[in-house]
């Protein structure tokens, strides 16, 4: 029969050993979703406006690009797989330029037979950071040139099934050589949170070269 003080003693012992018996709590799982950015930024430079599907020196008002073409994306998708909080950004440019991240909730997306053209209709979910990217992307790795993919810190909330975008007057974020409604441009840019609901002002043809990791 143990006594009152061999109780006491052996009862710390026995709480660490019940604590050494919880599994650990392993870091939050990351989920990347947008482009796949292994296409080099084609005839992006000098930056898009936002009027032109090319190369053109006038000056725009800043739009909202998003991302709608699936064929690009990484295998876990081109939207948010789920719900949860950005912790970086990554874009493949090709020239230098000013752009801010963002996130767009796609009410509808589709060919309209009347005007013979896709179309979105949108609004914004969330901005993110506003970054200045240097358009290293194309430089080939291989070479010894160094990473031609830019990576920016955010922590963003993501609700599953939101769209990637970005906001710029001139944008060099592309990939332009596949052609079709690959991204939607919605001019005057998207909203805050919540916001009316905005119908695209035109497609573009080039990709958009935008990636997103985010954490549940």
């Amino acid at each position: 029969m143990f006594s009152k003080s061999r109780i006491t003693r052996t009862a710390p012992l026995a709480a660490v050993v019940a604590l050494m018996a919880v599994p650990a709590v392993s870091q939050a799982q990351t989920y990347t979703f947008g482009s796949r950015l292994d296409h080099e930024p084609s005839n992006s430079a000098p930056g898009h406006n936002c009027n032109e599907d090319g190369n053109n020196d006038e000056i725009t008002p800043t739009c909202t690009r998003v991302a709608i073409d699936k064929s690009i994306a990484v295998p876990g998708g081109l939207t948010a797989p789920k719900s949860g909080t950005i912790v970086k950004f990554r874009v493949r440019a090709g020239a230098p330029g000013d752009l801010r991240f963002r996130l767009a909730h796609m009410k509808s997306l589709g060919f309209d037979q009347s005007l013979s053209e896709t179309v979105g209709i949108a609004r914004g979910a969330g901005t993110g950071p506003k970054v200045h990217v240097q358009g290293l992307g194309f430089r080939d790795p291989e070479q010894g040139e160094g990473n031609p993919v830019e990576t920016f810190p955010a922590h963003l909330k993501v609700h599953k099934g939101d769209y990637l975008a970005i906001d710029s007057s001139s944008n060099s974020t592309l990939y332009c050589s596949s052609g079709g409604p690959n991204q939607m441009i919605f001019s005057p840019k998207l909203g805050k949170v919540g916001g009316p609901y905005a119908t695209s002002s035109k497609t573009d043809g080039c990709e958009l070269l935008v990636q997103a990791v985010m954490k549940r």
